[in-house]
């Protein structure tokens, strides 16, 4: 048995010295997080391809739950998936930005595309930021609160008379006058 041993851990440093040293800059950063629960995450950033995954254990040592997310150039997550213990994709994130570069809002969905969850970030008047404020939203009570595109091509203003589409009804009335408003600022940057 114990000569069984030896060749093991001769094999083992063998293969230690055949393999290259590790560059002193690793773009791989890896980490252990504990939890109070006995529950524990394991972080992996890789800075060659900005990929970040966080792996969360239960106590037991069983595989809970596992973000992807594409990071940005300055490092800050983007947009992820978030799958459970089994690899199934449950949900989806991404991740809004001031005009500074600083992280405003995380907002998860659902495969249907149902706001599940929102984490709102905050900064005080020198820029150092403040504790996130979670937010969660039952998705059957709010079904309005969904990713949608905006088109800023065609904007129509509040009270406006939209032409009829083919096959909609003509609307019967215009809307009462409103006083002139500002010009948009698309209107002031591009002109008409």
């Amino acid at each position: 048995m114990k000569s069984c041993s030896a060749f093991f851990v001769l094999l083992w440093v063998t293969s230690a010295l055949a393999q290259p040293a590790a560059p002193a800059g690793t773009p791989i950063v890896a980490k252990s997080t504990y939890h109070p629960d006995n529950s524990h995450s394991e972080t992996i950033v890789d800075k060659t391809t900005n990929e970040l995954i966080e792996s969360t254990y239960n106590a037991g040592g069983a595989l809970v739950a596992k973000k992807h997310y594409l990071l940005n150039e300055r490092g800050l997550p983007t947009q992820g998936h978030i799958y459970d213990g089994r690899g199934n994709l449950v949900a989806r994130s991404q991740v809004y930005f001031d005009s500074y570069g600083r992280a405003t809002q995380m907002r998860s969905f659902n495969l249907s595309g149902q706001c599940y969850q929102q984490v709102i970030y905050e900064y005080d008047a020198q820029g150092a930021a403040k504790k996130p404020k979670v937010v969660n939203v039952d998705p059957r009570a709010a079904p309005s609160i969904r990713p949608g595109v905006i088109d800023f091509t065609n904007p129509a203003a509040p009270g406006m008379v939209m032409p009829p589409q083919q096959g909609a009804p003509a609307q019967q009335q215009a809307a009462p006058a409103e006083e002139p408003k500002k010009k948009s600022f698309l209107k002031r940057l591009f002109g008409k």
